[in-house]
């Protein structure tokens, strides 16, 4: 509050003037840390605030041999149709707390464990409330989650993706606890090589 007070009434400290876009744009050396790539991949602790590093593939591109997110489906019948419930959270929560959803991803592991060629979009969505910004980090969160507990239990991180579209995909409309509960979702689309 002090250095917000003291650059309201002119005295910024440590700042300069620029004269060009290229100064603007260029980075002290002490700013730059460089990392290694083992730094990125090296031993995950998982918890409820750790999380896995991203895949080593991408949905789309070349050479990745899976599709965009628009190949990947839902699907209607059978034992993943079963398995890809819906995952439900408290309000500005991304915690998976119910315990048959985790008895039912705890199944989903032991079957992408058991398919290797199986890969999953995980979908992180919120209730209408709120900012779209915050909706959007937070179904990040969700998603991620949901990815870190697959890992936690044995999944390949390469089989998992997430995608977050905040309050942008609303499963039921309406303005009420019951639609909001339900809108506050983690689910999935997967996609079989093979």
């Amino acid at each position: 509050m002090r250095l917000g007070l003291a650059s309201l009434f002119g005295r910024h400290g440590e700042s300069r003037q620029v004269h060009s876009e290229q100064e603007f744009c260029q980075s002290e050396p002490s700013d730059f840390i460089p990392l290694q790539d083992e730094d990125l991949y090296s031993r995950v602790v998982l918890g409820e605030k750790d999380g896995a590093p991203q895949s080593s593939i991408s949905p789309g591109t070349p050479g990745s041999g899976l599709p965009t997110i628009d190949g990947f489906y839902e699907p209607s019948s059978g034992e993943l149709a079963r398995l890809l419930q819906k995952i439900h959270f408290d309000t500005d929560d991304y915690t998976v707390r119910n315990e048959a959803s985790k008895r039912n991803l705890n199944q989903l592991a032991e079957y992408l464990v058991a398919h290797p060629g199986t890969y999953l979009f995980i979908e992180g969505h919120c209730d209408e409330r709120g900012p779209a910004a915050y909706n959007l980090a937070l179904g990040a969160r969700r998603s991620n989650c949901v990815r870190n507990y697959l890992i936690k239990h044995g999944v390949n991180l390469n089989q998992l993706f997430t995608v977050s579209y905040g309050k942008e995909k609303p499963l039921v409309k309406g303005q009420n606890e019951a639609t909001w509960r339900e809108n506050r979702r983690a689910q999935f689309k997967v996609y079989e090589k093979g």
